[in-house]
């Protein structure tokens, strides 16, 4: 999430400069729109827009790094995002399909005060509880706010204590699928991609989970990977096939579930599912993984933007090929588009960074 955004979006240059290029390798529509993007003074999310409901995306607290001491892309670090949770802490994990994450108890249900979104099975540490609701950091959601995981607060019935962990389990890689309550029941609750549950028993068309509270739940088997290691990644082949499956998925401030999503949410929980763990916000992706020069962009790069020359990273995208990005749009939701319409419409280039292989 970048704030007060949490987005992300596309490059304005292809792997080499055209023909047409200003001195210093711009094409001209780039320097174009950048007078534009100054004259036009446009705020993507300065207002919600009139359709979305009130779980959308929450407003960033903490102080955002000063456009002044914003690192060149040059010097961008390559950080793998880390985590330090207090062993003495207790660890919980998600019941529901999917919980919201608030800045304030008082605070739910605004648009802009969700902070972020876990799913069944999601692992939290519980920092303090208070009566119907706990303070929680998500451990598997790295964050600058704080070194063991995602802050803020949730419902505590969402919660059950969390289960030692499991030999094997299975992850669901499709955008959403149905958790039987039975080996017949083909109807079952949805659950989202990325979901990650103990496999207990592998049969041939169904896979065996058990359920944080203890209970027992049946997925499609072609709908999930089994592993024995969440934390190793595994090849990224139907990546994109995933992603552009979730081409209209709405916008939502602070969406990280495949039926509601922001621009920061959609890389982070999609590249989870494949085992590469990137921090759950724009500001702090834009630090980590492989700097990629604006020439050499290739499908999969995140492209972070901001609003004015030199100004904080405000959205990120994901470059597509073919001078196209994917964006999670917050009128049209996650969409394909040029990218010279992006730039026109919106940001300034601050960088690009590289997470898959």
């Amino acid at each position: 999430m970048a704030e007060p955004q949490k987005h992300s979006r596309t490059p304005f240059a292809l792997h080499k400069p055209p023909a047409h290029t200003l001195p210093g390798g711009l094409p001209w529509w780039a320097s174009a729109f950048c007078v534009i993007g100054m004259l036009s003074g446009c705020r993507e999310n300065a207002s919600p827009p009139p359709q979305l409901s009130a779980t959308a995306v929450a407003a960033d607290p903490s102080p955002r790094l000063p456009a002044a001491a914003t690192p060149s892309a040059e010097v961008l670090p390559s950080e793998a995002p880390t985590a330090a949770p207090a062993p003495d802490l207790p660890e919980f994990a998600v019941r529901t399909t999917k919980a919201d994450v608030w800045n304030a108890p008082e605070n739910e249900n605004s648009y802009w005060d969700l902070q972020t979104q876990l799913i069944l099975g999601e692992r939290v540490l519980v920092l303090e509880a208070l009566g119907e609701w706990s303070r929680i950091a998500a451990v598997e959601q790295p964050s600058h706010k704080d070194p063991r995981g995602y802050p803020g607060w949730v419902r505590s019935e969402f919660l059950t204590p969390s289960s030692p962990a499991a030999e094997r389990y299975a992850v669901v890689m499709t955008a959403r699928t149905h958790l039987g309550s039975d080996s017949a029941d083909r109807d079952g609750m949805l659950v989202y991609l990325d979901t990650r549950l103990p496999a207990e028993e592998v049969l041939e068309d169904r896979v065996v989970v058990r359920l944080p509270d203890g209970g027992k739940g049946w997925l499609p088997r072609k709908d999930v990977r089994l592993t024995d290691d969440l934390a190793r990644p595994v090849p990224a082949d139907g990546i994109f096939a995933l992603a552009e499956s979730m081409t209209g998925t709405p916008y939502v401030w602070g969406g990280t579930t495949s039926d509601t999503l922001d621009c920061a949410g959609f890389p982070y929980r999609l590249f989870h599912a494949y085992g590469i763990l990137i921090s759950r916000d724009a500001d702090d992706q834009m630090l980590e993984g492989e700097y990629v020069d604006r020439f050499s962009v290739r499908r999969g790069d995140l492209i972070f933007a901001a609003e004015s020359s030199g100004g904080e990273v405000a959205h990120e995208v994901m470059y597509w090929g073919d001078d196209m990005v994917l964006d999670v749009d917050i009128h049209h939701g996650v969409m394909l588009r040029p990218m010279p319409d992006f730039f026109l419409q919106y940001y300034f280039w601050i960088a690009a960074r590289r997470f898959l292989p």
